[in-house]
Order: C-alpha cells, then sequence, then structure tokens
C-alpha cells in the first residue's frame, strides 16, 4: 500500500512554522525521549488512535466497510477503531466537542461516498500517526471512496487547514480487497510498555544521579 500526493503537501503557514518550532524546541530541551509520565508519550503509544485517516504502517492496515440503511461504519483493524458516519444529511456536532477522529458525515455523489470530518481534539498534533503533520483541531477532511472494482476502492483524501497549510492538498491510498479477517488488536489487555518505559526512565535517572554523586 503506497501514498501519492500532491505538490502543496506540507507546506506550512508562517504560524504553523512557529508552532512546530515551539515543539522542537520543547523536545530539545526535554530530550530525545522524555518520559516524566505517560502523558509525554504519543496517542498511539498510549494506545488512544491511530487516528483517521489511519496512514499504512507497518501492520494492522486492513479496514472493514460495512454499509446499512443510513449509515456506513469503517472499522480500522489498529486499534480497533470504528468510524460510525451517518448519511441523513445532519449538521455537524457542536464545535466545542472534539473527538479523537473527529466528527464525520457522509453522502453519495454518484457512485463515491464522500465523507467530511471536522471537530478534532487538538491534542491530535502530537501523534505520531497524524494523517496531517502539524494540524491539531483547524483539520478538515473530506475522504472519497469510489469502488473501481470487485477488489479495488480508489481512495483519496483532501485536507484543508488554512491554519496549517498554504493550500489544500491531496493524498491517494489505493484499497485493495483481501479476504484474510480483521484480528483483534489488545492494545492495553497485557501491554506493559509503557510501565517498562516509565520506570526504565525512572531507572536511568538513578543511575545518572548515583553518577554525579560518585564524581
Amino acid at each position: 500500500m503506497s501514498i501519492r500526493l500532491t505538490a502543496g503537501y506540507l507546506r506550512l503557514t508562517p504560524e504553523a512554522q512557529k508552532r512546530a518550532a515551539a515543539r522542537a524546541e520543547d523536545r530539545k530541551r526535554r530530550g530525545p525521549d522524555p518520559a516524566d509520565s505517560w502523558l509525554d508519550r504519543n496517542l498511539a503509544e498510549r494506545c488512544l488512535t491511530r487516528g483517521a485517516p489511519k496512514l499504512p504502517g507497518g501492520y494492522n492496515n486492513n479496514f472493514q466497510i460495512v454499509q446499512s440503511p443510513g449509515y456506513v461504519m469503517i472499522l480500522q483493524e489498529m486499534i480497533h477503531e470504528a468510524r460510525i458516519i451517518p448519511l441523513d444529511n445532519r449538521p455537524h456536532i457542536d464545535q466545542n466537542i472534539r473527538l479523537w477522529m473527529g466528527d464525520s458525515r457522509g453522502h453519495w455523489e454518484g457512485d463515491t461516498l464522500v465523507v467530511d470530518t471536522t471537530n478534532y481534539n487538538d491534542k491530535i498534533i502530537s501523534n505520531s500517526f497524524n494523517c496531517c503533520p502539524g494540524s491539531g483541531s483547524s483539520l478538515h477532511v473530506t475522504e472519497r471512496f469510489r469502488r473501481v472494482d470487485a477488489n479495488n476502492i480508489d481512495y483519496t483524501y483532501t485536507v484543508d487547514d488554512p491554519a496549517t497549510y498554504t493550500r489544500p492538498w491531496t493524498a491517494s491510498v489505493p484499497m485493495e480487497r483481501t479476504d484474510g479477517p480483521i484480528y483483534e488488536y489488545a492494545c492495553h489487555e497485557g501491554n506493559y510498555a509503557l510501565q517498562d518505559i516509565l520506570a526504565g526512565a525512572r531507572a536511568k535517572e538513578k543511575a545518572a544521579a548515583a553518577q554525579k554523586q560518585a564524581k
């Protein structure tokens, strides 16, 4: 699975460049691998979200799409996130409500399912798998799903975030049918990674303090 991008991709506005510089300075100040608490770790590592649109990764890249009267459900295999998208022309939820994967509304344009997503949580900017690096609550995404034959979907998404990018840009991520199962992604069950990361950080601090005291 590959991604094709338009030429406008990642041309940041001056405001977005300032935000990126501030985040880089904070990372420099706190070190390359901060672990004062679990809040220092990214959203995917904490099993909260891989975001939407979800980008291809090393594994668990499958989607299950189910259509019912008035709705489309898209299950992302990674972190078992389900997007339930109404098709009845209802408005988006109140702007004060912010969600990890945004608030999606869908409609049909001929044979193409068009999904409009707003109301993202501003904290998605810290997700290492954010579809749109540098974006947060101002992110606005329009996805298009068109089934070209029995085994393939032409999938694109367009990003329009004037607070982050100098112009809209579009990515194309072709989807191919597979007969394999959707596997359970039991992220927190039996996942001791965060405990180990934080314990390791405390051990490093203790070792550094002991070394400093010995000098």
